[in-house]
């Protein structure tokens, strides 16, 4: 986890995860539409937040299913 190898990977996962997460902009900006100014503000920086640091998780997960041998190959 020390390597700027793996910092690099990790933030070029993150770039093409805010790129490709054009949804979770359309599922937040609903969420948040009726709310207050202030509210709207912290619900959208927020969720986007989650959603990055959830994506972040499961791609750690997934890594790790991945090292499990054999698994790629079912």
């Amino acid at each position: 986890f020390m390597t700027p190898d793996f910092w690099v990977a990790v933030g070029q996962i993150i770039l093409i995860d805010i790129v490709l997460g054009g949804d979770n902009a359309v599922v937040i900006a609903l969420a948040c539409r009726q709310l207050p100014a202030a509210q709207r503000t912290k619900g959208i920086l927020w969720g986007t937040a989650g959603a990055i640091l959830l994506r972040v998780i499961l791609i750690f997960f997934a890594l790790t299913l991945l090292a499990i041998p054999y698994l790629k190959l079912v």
